[in-house]
């Protein structure tokens, strides 16, 4: 495996499990773990939405308002270059609605810095 391989998929670890529990579930400021994890240019689309890092920063309010607890399993990652594609899932526990389940589909892109540049996503409820 390639260093870039290598490094495409600790970067793609990182945004799944990492950011995600941090910027629900963390007190960090949630600056830094977007920073930490992407790029000050990145979009992330969410079927069909485009996010920027500041939209990004403000999401992390009302989830940690309203997640109690997350995990993201991941069932494929595929890695070539610096592109990596994700099938996954996110199992949270949210204060009002109860027990949520969410399937991803995701590609990504990641800088030569090792932080994310680009992600595509499609999500449904489960």
């Amino acid at each position: 495996m390639s260093e870039t391989t290598e490094a495409t998929e600790r970067a793609a670890r990182r945004l799944l499990i990492d950011y995600t529990r941090d910027i629900a579930r963390s007190d960090e400021d949630p600056a830094l773990i977007v920073d930490r994890t992407m790029t000050g240019d990145v979009v992330w689309m969410t079927d069909g939405n485009a996010l920027t890092r500041d939209q990004l920063i403000a999401h992390a309010a009302p989830a940690r308002k309203n997640v109690t607890a997350s995990e993201v399993l991941i069932d494929e990652l595929l890695v070539d270059g610096s592109g990596f594609a994700a099938r996954c899932r996110l199992v949270a526990e949210h204060r009002t609605l109860g027990a949520v389940r969410m399937d991803w589909i995701l590609m990504g892109e990641v800088a030569d810095d090792g932080r994310v540049r680009r992600i595509h996503q499609l999500a449904r409820s489960a």
